[in-house]
Protein backbone atom coordinates (compact mmCIF):
# COMPACT_ATOMS: atom_id res chain seq x y z
CA UNK A 1 0.00 0.00 0.00
CA UNK A 2 1.26 3.45 -0.93
CA UNK A 3 1.65 6.15 1.66
CA UNK A 4 -0.58 9.18 1.56
CA UNK A 5 2.38 11.41 0.56
CA UNK A 6 3.10 9.15 -2.44
CA UNK A 7 -0.56 9.23 -3.47
CA UNK A 8 -0.58 13.04 -3.28
CA UNK A 9 2.52 13.22 -5.49
CA UNK A 10 0.87 10.88 -7.99
CA UNK A 11 -2.24 13.07 -8.18
CA UNK A 12 -0.32 16.34 -8.56
CA UNK A 13 0.50 16.01 -12.32
CA UNK A 14 -3.10 15.06 -13.12
CA UNK A 15 -4.48 18.00 -11.15
CA UNK A 16 -1.97 20.36 -12.77
CA UNK A 17 -2.94 19.14 -16.24
CA UNK A 18 -6.64 19.71 -15.46
CA UNK A 19 -5.91 23.21 -14.17
CA UNK A 20 -3.88 24.16 -17.26
CA UNK A 21 -6.52 22.74 -19.61
CA UNK A 22 -9.30 24.58 -17.77
CA UNK A 23 -7.43 27.88 -17.98
CA UNK A 24 -6.65 27.36 -21.66
CA UNK A 25 -10.26 26.65 -22.54
CA UNK A 26 -11.66 29.43 -20.39
CA UNK A 27 -9.35 32.32 -21.19
CA UNK A 28 -7.64 31.57 -24.49
CA UNK A 29 -10.70 32.20 -26.63
CA UNK A 30 -10.58 34.23 -29.79
CA UNK A 31 -10.96 37.98 -29.55
CA UNK A 32 -14.41 39.20 -30.34
CA UNK A 33 -13.57 42.90 -30.69
CA UNK A 34 -10.53 45.13 -31.00
CA UNK A 35 -11.65 48.75 -30.71
CA UNK A 36 -9.26 51.29 -32.20
CA UNK A 37 -9.29 55.04 -32.69
CA UNK A 38 -7.78 56.58 -35.81
CA UNK A 39 -7.42 60.12 -37.16
CA UNK A 40 -7.92 60.34 -40.93
CA UNK A 41 -6.80 63.47 -42.73
CA UNK A 42 -9.55 64.85 -45.00
CA UNK A 43 -8.12 68.07 -46.50
CA UNK A 44 -11.22 68.76 -48.60
CA UNK A 45 -13.53 68.81 -45.56
CA UNK A 46 -13.85 72.58 -45.29
CA UNK A 47 -17.35 73.13 -43.86
CA UNK A 48 -20.22 71.43 -42.04
CA UNK A 49 -21.83 70.23 -45.28
CA UNK A 50 -18.61 68.38 -46.15
CA UNK A 51 -18.42 66.91 -42.64
CA UNK A 52 -22.00 65.68 -42.98
CA UNK A 53 -21.19 64.04 -46.33
CA UNK A 54 -18.21 62.28 -44.77
CA UNK A 55 -20.30 61.09 -41.81
CA UNK A 56 -23.14 59.96 -44.10
CA UNK A 57 -20.72 57.90 -46.18
CA UNK A 58 -20.66 55.46 -43.24
CA UNK A 59 -24.44 55.09 -43.13
CA UNK A 60 -26.28 52.02 -44.39
CA UNK A 61 -30.03 51.38 -44.53
CA UNK A 62 -29.65 49.66 -41.13
CA UNK A 63 -27.82 52.61 -39.55
CA UNK A 64 -24.11 53.20 -39.05
CA UNK A 65 -21.80 50.76 -40.85
CA UNK A 66 -21.15 47.66 -38.76
CA UNK A 67 -17.93 48.01 -36.78
CA UNK A 68 -18.10 51.81 -36.41
CA UNK A 69 -18.58 53.15 -32.89
CA UNK A 70 -18.05 56.91 -33.34
CA UNK A 71 -17.30 59.38 -36.14
CA UNK A 72 -16.09 62.81 -35.06
CA UNK A 73 -15.18 65.38 -37.73
CA UNK A 74 -12.87 68.24 -36.74
CA UNK A 75 -13.18 71.06 -39.28
CA UNK A 76 -10.34 73.08 -37.77
CA UNK A 77 -7.80 70.30 -38.25
CA UNK A 78 -9.64 68.79 -41.27
CA UNK A 79 -9.50 65.40 -39.63
CA UNK A 80 -12.11 62.74 -38.93
CA UNK A 81 -11.56 60.69 -35.77
CA UNK A 82 -13.19 57.28 -36.02
CA UNK A 83 -13.49 54.65 -33.31
CA UNK A 84 -13.98 51.26 -34.94
CA UNK A 85 -13.66 47.52 -34.42
CA UNK A 86 -10.56 46.35 -36.31
CA UNK A 87 -11.91 42.78 -36.23
CA UNK A 88 -14.67 43.95 -38.62
CA UNK A 89 -13.04 46.78 -40.58
CA UNK A 90 -9.53 47.78 -41.57
CA UNK A 91 -8.25 51.34 -41.58
CA UNK A 92 -8.13 51.23 -45.40
CA UNK A 93 -11.86 50.39 -45.45
CA UNK A 94 -12.48 53.66 -43.62
CA UNK A 95 -10.25 55.64 -45.98
CA UNK A 96 -11.86 54.15 -49.10
CA UNK A 97 -15.33 54.87 -47.71
CA UNK A 98 -14.41 58.55 -47.32
CA UNK A 99 -12.79 58.56 -50.80
CA UNK A 100 -16.06 57.15 -52.15
CA UNK A 101 -17.80 60.25 -50.84
CA UNK A 102 -15.47 62.41 -52.97
CA UNK A 103 -12.79 63.38 -50.45
CA UNK A 104 -9.09 62.52 -50.21
CA UNK A 105 -8.50 60.44 -47.07
CA UNK A 106 -4.85 60.18 -45.99
CA UNK A 107 -3.08 58.72 -49.05
CA UNK A 108 -6.29 57.46 -50.73
CA UNK A 109 -7.43 59.82 -53.46
CA UNK A 110 -11.06 60.88 -53.82
CA UNK A 111 -13.10 58.94 -56.33
CA UNK A 112 -14.01 61.03 -59.32
CA UNK A 113 -17.26 59.16 -59.96
CA UNK A 114 -19.87 61.94 -60.36
CA UNK A 115 -22.43 59.93 -58.35
CA UNK A 116 -20.09 59.94 -55.35
CA UNK A 117 -19.25 63.65 -55.46
CA UNK A 118 -21.20 66.21 -53.45
CA UNK A 119 -23.16 68.83 -55.39
CA UNK A 120 -21.19 72.00 -55.96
Amino acid sequence: MKSSATQEHALFPACLACLVLGLALGTASCRKADMRKVDISVPGMTNQACATLVQNSFMTPQGVMQGIKTIQPDLTRRVVTITYDSMKLARKNLEYTIAGAGFDANDVKAQTNPAALPPR
